[in-house]
């Protein structure tokens, strides 16, 4: 038992709520990337963005020790799936790409998926 049991709902919350916002820091660090990928690999903007990358994914990275240490990986991992919408939102809003009907229903599938995980560990 992982001891998970113990939490307050509260701490659940709050835990839930570090996640997203760690999956949201990923998710901001493959913009970050994909703007680096438009300049000359060599330029000053490309090195200056990948750095920035660099910087967000080990921020990223502490930050789901973290998480690990409260949730089990299975779940934690099931939650990176919200990382899906937040690249839909992305791309409509920073790159004007199109949002189809199929990706509104897959991303419906997926939310479905996180609630069902999230409720089993509850």
């Amino acid at each position: 038992m992982d001891g998970d049991w113990l939490m307050s709902r509260t701490s659940k919350i709050k835990t839930y709520a570090v996640i997203y916002l760690c999956y949201l820091l990923y998710s901001i660090t493959m913009v970050v990337a994909k703007f680096a990928g438009e300049h000359p690999i060599y330029s000053m903007q490309a090195l200056g963005l990948y750095a920035l990358a660099f910087t967000l994914f080990g921020c990223f990275a502490i930050i789901w020790q973290q998480v690990l240490k409260r949730l089990p990986l299975t779940v934690a991992h099931a939650n990176r799936a919200v990382t899906i919408l937040y690249g839909m939102i992305f791309g409509a809003v920073l790159f004007s790409e199109t949002i189809s009907l199929n990706m509104i229903i897959g991303a419906l599938i997926i939310v479905a998926g996180i609630v069902l995980m999230v409720k089993k560990h509850e």
